[in-house]
């Protein structure tokens, strides 16, 4: 049974209710008596969800925005680390290349939380496709130029990649726009409270730290958290991500759940949070095992070309086909952590000649340094017998899946998994072997939002005047996640609760 805040206060004793968490954490927070400075709408955070969030407040009427970010620079985030993949359906850049998808986001919704086994919030998933071409068609028409790929997750090329291969593209072109535009930022000041009414159960405004004094700044319509996820705080990771304990971590380090920590502080309530998008494809920064900072290699893209995934026994064990997260998933089910990827020359050269990335973070030169050196994580080899000696199996083993394996490629049929993506028999080296393990790249826990992405509280009832959009909502993904739906739902809801703050 639902119960809202009035309900539960009155089933309790007082004595009860007085020691309840969440009202002796509203109670700890004071009102400054003088605010610094009054706007209408106020962002936390510079990443692609608020910096959507302020310059669309901005454009859609707000007379006066504030963007709070405590880094010294808009590209220091998570936003800024990643290959820029964004899923959309219906955009301009789709009908320019062809792909004819107008009308199908109930579909591409279904995709999406097919893809979470069903646990998504179909609400946030509905808002998040129908808003998605949007946000993408904003950036078009600011210079942004996306090509739409494919994606086994998706019936049509929903997948849409930037031209300069980063997310660091789209913080450019909306900060540089949130300049121009009057939105006031201010970097190097960290907020570190929500100050409320408590009686009203509304935010008022928030407490900063600039320059090591105060700022109190007060906003009529609201507060929008946009300050990502926690997954760069290795200590929060092996809180909640139980299957993932000790993992690597690809996300920037100012993703420590700082809103997450803040609105859970006044009573939010959060979802989700044991979830987060690990990539199964994961490379280790250091040898120093106490570094736990990691790479993203696109494996799960490799294998579009025909490359196979196989377990530390030599045996295919997962559809090739599948995205990275669910091997990484499969991959905890089994308690392991080591996963292999055996591609030829020419499925390895068709991934290079066809994608731009190879390894998040790497330059091309990078990658084809190891590529012929070896010594981090790809091992050349010349026959299948040096490749098991390298994995440290069994021959025998390996062989029978090559065999096995090139008889489903001749046949054109994979009557083991349903792989869709056979390209190439493996029949002669040299071949590339690529040791991988899990590295978490995204929170998928976070807050819990209504379809208007206003905060919800314990009793589900929304948080007057606050609003969340980005990394640090849960919900949007389930239980796995597909790439691009992270930035993209970022951008897509950032922007859509920023028009309707501004005209609130």
């Amino acid at each position: 049974m639902n119960m809202n805040r009035r309900m539960f206060f009155k089933s309790m004793g007082a004595a009860t209710v007085a020691a309840a968490p969440i009202s002796s954490a509203l109670a700890n927070v004071v009102s400054p008596k003088k605010w610094d400075q009054t706007c209408e709408v106020l962002v936390i955070g510079a990443g692609a969800a608020g910096l959507f969030a302020a310059v669309s407040a901005k454009e859609s009427g707000a007379k006066s925005v504030v963007l709070l970010e405590k880094a010294a620079s808009p590209f220091l985030n998570s936003t800024s680390l990643s290959a820029g993949s964004v899923n959309a359906t219906g955009t301009k850049a789709q009908f320019a290349a062809g792909v004819e998808d107008r009308g199908n986001a109930a579909e591409f919704a279904k995709e999406v939380e097919k893809t979470g086994k069903g646990l998504a919030d179909p609400q946030l998933v509905k808002i998040f496709a129908e808003n998605s071409a949007m946000a993408l068609d904003w950036l078009t028409d600011h210079g942004v130029v996306f090509t739409p790929q494919p994606n086994s997750a998706f019936r049509l090329k929903r997948m849409h990649g930037c031209d300069k291969h980063t997310g660091a593209q789209y913080v450019d072109v909306l900060f540089q726009n949130a300049k121009k535009i009057g939105v006031d930022i201010k970097l190097n000041t960290k907020v570190v409270e929500l100050i409320t009414n408590t009686e009203a159960n509304e935010v008022l405004g928030v407490k900063a730290e600039s320059k090591g004094k105060p700022l109190y700044v007060r906003a009529t319509k609201g507060v929008v958290i946009a300050t990502g996820g926690f997954c760069g705080d290795v200590n929060m990771i092996d809180k909640f991500i139980l299957d993932f304990r000790g993992a690597l971590t690809f996300a920037s380090a100012n993703s420590e759940g700082q809103g997450l920590k803040m609105a859970e502080k006044i009573g939010a309530a959060s979802t989700h949070m044991n979830f987060a998008a690990v990539y199964g494809y994961g490379v280790p920064m250091s040898k120093d095992k106490n570094n736990r900072k990691g790479w993203i290699f696109r494996g799960h893209v490799m294998n579009l070309y025909g490359s196979i995934t196989l377990n530390k026994a030599g045996k295919r064990f997962i559809n090739d086909d599948q995205n990275s997260t669910k091997v990484a998933q499969f991959l905890a089910s089994r308690h392991e952590r080591t996963v292999y990827q055996l591609a030829t020359e020419a499925q390895l050269s068709d991934f290079m000649k066809n994608d731009p990335i190879q390894v998040i973070g790497w330059d091309r030169t990078k990658f084809n340094q190891e590529k012929e050196e070896g010594g981090h994580f790809i091992n050349k080899v010349n026959s299948l017998e040096e490749c098991a000696s390298e994995m440290g199996g069994s021959f025998d083993a390996l062989k029978n899946t090559i065999d096995a394996y090139n008889r489903s490629v001749a046949s054109g049929n994979d009557g083991e998994f349903g792989r869709k993506f056979m390209k190439g028999q493996f029949l002669s080296g040299p071949f590339y072997l690529f040791k991988c393990t899990p590295v978490v790249g995204i929170t998928i826990g976070g807050l819990k939002v209504n379809r208007q992405m206003q905060v919800l509280n314990e009793y589900g009832e929304p948080i007057s005047k606050l609003f969340a959009a980005g990394e640090v909502v849960g919900g949007l993904h389930g239980t796995s996640y597909i790439g691009g739906c992270s930035l993209a739902g970022a951008l897509a809801l950032g922007r859509m609760v920023g028009e309707q703050l501004a005209k609130s």
